[in-house]
């Protein structure tokens, strides 16, 4: 028999075995078997598995239960006793409230008895599930009450209600106020608690009575039902009985748990610069996380997030980065590259100037690739005619004519990659406009946008001992030269162009002469 849910049973184990042996009192009992799992689910019954074994094994030849249910209430099981049954392994069985005959027919009532016992407990199990659904929906947690309440057991079965443990409530109270205050951890208020207040647990038939576990404490802070919330099958319901803290004490304490807190939904971090730095020690990626520090004075929780190595590499010992640091590093860095709207309005016309008008630098490369193609294609034909003659064996025209093709595609790839004088163009006005406009979208823009920013001006961006370093890709590093020469001259100028004296336009001319020069090597250098 199993012994769970002994108080739900007709008979008790030990009248069970005495109503057996008055039965069947001739019958050579080899041993007395208890299981303390269900026969509902398979697999999951020691104590049957090894009866099974030692009857396969010669040492009993049948079995006594006190009822077919005992034995099994699922398929796998079930077909495991008849199929044993029918091979003649199992001789008999016998029932103390169920006749068995051990024949074609008795197999078939009995595999009628074991599916009718599979059938009762699946539809009682899901009676009792939509009771207990229907119980939460009215407000109240099934089961027994959490440390701090009481079940009325007075009040008829489905309708019993749970009310406030008067005794320990104010105890317990007082302990959430330790942890609220921020001065004491979870250890020091449960010892208080323990020690000082001499807390102990309810008195129940096998437990209780004792200290306030560590484990049970920590459950009983990370649990919303002391917020007046029932979570029942990841759901949440509005509780009807008296909560000991409000929800926003309870969130409180979540964050001064830090990651022993109940996280009521699932969060997603999703962090600014998340992928977007290396470790400068060691290479490995920079991760992020988030942290919690109660402030006594405000009584207010301050959150920070921290970015640090993943230190997936033995020896790397580099220390945490603050958020704001890596962003006011990136504030800083755009700073120096922050082009001023008239130095974009020059660039941009100078570009457009320059449309239609092929640098004379880069058409010379281009013929001299074409030349050079030429001559390779000559030596290459040179080579197959003396081939031809005979001048030279196979192998060395095989390995001159490898070298020869190989270079000629090399130059011509070359060729193809290379965007064209126009193409260049809008690529150079499309990019001064975004570094012009960079600043203000990183710092008014989504993460994602940080991240296109950082991106966008960064080749190599690493954090190391502390310090967040961010270098310029090379097209930009002549901007950022001129800004820091020139920005303070940029700013004489404003905040009106028009109507400067003749000295002011005769420096303005010069500046933009001097501005013009770098963007001119900026098209034809470009990285």
């Amino acid at each position: 028999k199993s012994t769970e849910g002994e108080e739900r049973q007709a008979l008790s184990i030990e009248s069970q075995k005495d109503k057996v042996k008055e039965i069947h009192p001739d019958l050579d009992i080899i041993d007395i078997l208890e299981e303390k799992h269900s026969a509902f689910k398979p697999y999951n019954r020691p104590v049957f598995d090894d009866m099974i074994k030692r009857i396969e094994s010669g040492e009993a030849r049948g079995i006594i239960a006190w009822h077919p249910d005992r034995l099994s209430r699922n398929e796998i099981d079930a077909s495991t006793i008849t199929y044993l049954v029918r091979t003649n392994v199992i001789h008999d069985l016998k029932f103390g409230s169920y006749n068995f005959d051990n024949s074609p027919e008795g197999i078939m009532m009995l595999q009628l008895a074991l599916s009718q016992s599979q059938y009762f407990s699946s539809k009682l199990g899901k009676d009792v599930k939509r009771g207990l659904e229907k119980k939460v929906s009215m407000g109240w947690l099934p089961g027994v009450a959490p440390e701090g309440y009481l079940n009325n057991m007075q009040l008829d079965k489905g309708q019993k209600t749970i009310s406030v443990d008067k005794k320990r409530s104010i105890l317990l109270r007082k302990a959430f106020d330790l942890i609220l205050s921020g001065s004491y951890t979870p250890p020091e208020a449960l010892n208080i608690l323990n020690k000082e207040w001499h807390y102990t647990t309810v008195k129940r038939r096998k437990v209780g009575g004792n200290e306030l576990g560590r484990s049970t404490w920590y459950k009983m802070l990370s649990n919303p039902f002391y917020a007046g919330i029932i979570v029942f099958n990841g759901k949440e319901y509005k509780g009807k009985h008296k909560p000991l803290i409000t929800l926003t004490e309870y969130n409180l304490i979540q964050e001064l748990l830090g990651s022993r807190g109940c996280k009521r939904k699932p969060e997603k971090h999703d962090f600014a610069y998340s992928g977007m730095f290396k470790c400068g020690q060691c290479g490995c990626s920079i991760t992020a996380e988030n942290k919690s520090k109660y402030l006594q004075k405000s009584k207010k929780v301050k959150k920070y997030t921290y970015y640090h190595c993943t230190h997936k590499k033995d020896n790397c010992r580099q220390g945490v980065v603050e958020q704001i640091d890596i962003t006011n590093k990136t504030i800083k860095t755009l700073n120096s590259i922050e082009i001023h709207p008239l130095l974009l309005t020059w660039a941009l016309e100078y570009l457009d100037s320059q449309k239609g008008k092929e640098n004379k630098e880069a058409k010379q490369v281009e013929n001299n690739a074409l030349d050079k193609i030429k001559r390779l294609e000559t030596e290459l034909s040179s080579l197959t005619r003396m081939r031809a003659k005979e001048l030279i064996g196979d192998d060395e025209y095989i390995k001159e004519r490898l070298t020869l093709t190989r270079e000629i595609e090399a130059i011509k790839q070359q060729g193809n990659n290379k965007p064209s004088h126009e193409e260049m163009i809008k690529i150079t006005k499309d990019n001064f406009i975004e570094t012009t406009l960079a600043k203000q979208k990183f710092i008014t823009g989504s993460f994602r946008d940080k991240k296109d920013v950082l991106s966008f001006i960064g080749s190599n961006r690493q954090i190391i001992n502390k310090t967040v370093v961010i270098k310029l890709k090379k097209w930009l590093i002549p901007i950022a030269k001129f800004m820091s020469q020139y920005g303070a001259e940029i700013a004489r100028f404003e905040p009106n162009i028009i109507g400067l004296d003749y000295r002011k336009n005769e420096a303005l001319t010069s500046l933009r002469l001097t501005w013009l020069r770098r963007q001119d090597s900026n098209l034809r250098h470009r990285d």
